[in-house]
């Protein structure tokens, strides 16, 4: 349970050290919904679900590298877990973040 507990004071600690840039997402989200609005968001779910899952995956195998580390040296469940965790949260917000922006570019279709 202590692990848990230190895993999830590190994310509070790292969302706090980068809330400018977090501030600035919500903010451009924000933007996108609006360009968005009355759009077919159905249409585009999809692929922005697999830009999402790519960031995911993208993220998954670089991360290790990129905080000077490797997936070799991952030897206990809960740095697997925070792996997994910092994974989906970016895949998460690739596709929140592309959904409404490919809803905002899609071509709507004019009826004949």
């Amino acid at each position: 349970m202590y692990e848990i507990w230190l895993m999830l004071n590190i994310v509070v600690e790292v969302a706090l050290s980068v809330w400018p840039w977090l501030a600035a997402l919500a903010v451009l989200w924000l933007v996108l919904m609006w360009r968005a609005r009355g759009r077919d968001w159905r249409a585009s779910l999809p692929a922005a679900i697999a830009l999402g899952l790519g960031v995911a995956a993208v993220v998954f195998f670089f991360m290790p590298g990129w905080i000077r580390s490797s997936l070799g040296e991952m030897k206990y469940w809960v740095d697997w877990a925070n792996l997994l965790g910092i994974a989906a949260a970016w895949g998460v917000a690739g596709t929140v973040l592309a959904w409404p922006l490919l809803t905002s570019i899609r071509k709507t279709r004019r009826k004949a």
